[in-house]
């Protein structure tokens, strides 16, 4: 397996991680719900899905998918709406990180609203990521030769996570002791 696939894998289970940890805090919206949301690490993972995520790990895959896509493969149909998800995805994590930020700052804004929002959110991220493990990264495995993948690697540079990747950048550095407390404590889904 080659190193860029390799993070595309470490990459999906880490959101994964991190999306049960966001729904842990959205949870906390809930009316009846006796812990109060810890907003800095709601605003920690939404940033780091808009930095990483979107700014590297889409990108990354929408090259190696449209190098898919060249073939005429009976996936081209999926592999077209995963392409249109992400840029739906980086619209939302946009939206929701905003509605956050304007809670975060004192602002009146519906519970329902973030919970909502955040909830759908979650739902379309890992709608997302279910479909490209299950459909699309085995293809990847499977029809690309040596020769494409290196083609492949001149345009996708690997790109540190600054999530999980030691040493986490500062500004992360909460939040990735946020999630290994939650798996010590077998607290994820």
């Amino acid at each position: 397996m080659r190193l860029i696939q390799r993070q595309l894998y470490s990459d999906h289970h880490h959101f994964q991680q991190l999306l049960n940890c966001l729904s842990k805090e959205i949870d906390c919206f809930d009316f009846d719900n006796q812990r109060e949301a810890n907003m800095a690490i709601i605003l920690s993972a939404l940033d780091y899905l808009k930095v990483y995520a979107d700014q590297w790990h889409h990108p990354a895959e929408d090259i190696i998918f449209n190098h898919l896509l060249e073939k005429k493969i009976i996936e081209t149909k999926i592999i077209k709406q995963l392409l249109e998800e992400h840029k739906k995805i980086v619209l939302e994590t946009d939206r929701i990180n905003e509605l956050f930020c304007t809670a975060a700052a004192d602002c009146i804004v519906s519970v329902n609203k973030l919970l909502d929002g955040a909830r759908n959110f979650i739902k379309l991220q890992r709608a997302h990521l279910e479909r490209e493990n299950e459909l699309i990264y085995p293809l990847m495995d499977k029809l690309f030769s040596e020769k494409e993948w290196k083609e492949i690697e001149i345009h996708v540079k690997i790109q540190a996570d600054p999530l999980f990747n030691k040493p986490s950048k500062v500004e992360y550095d909460h939040l990735y002791k946020y999630i290994l407390e939650l798996e010590d404590k077998n607290e994820f889904l």
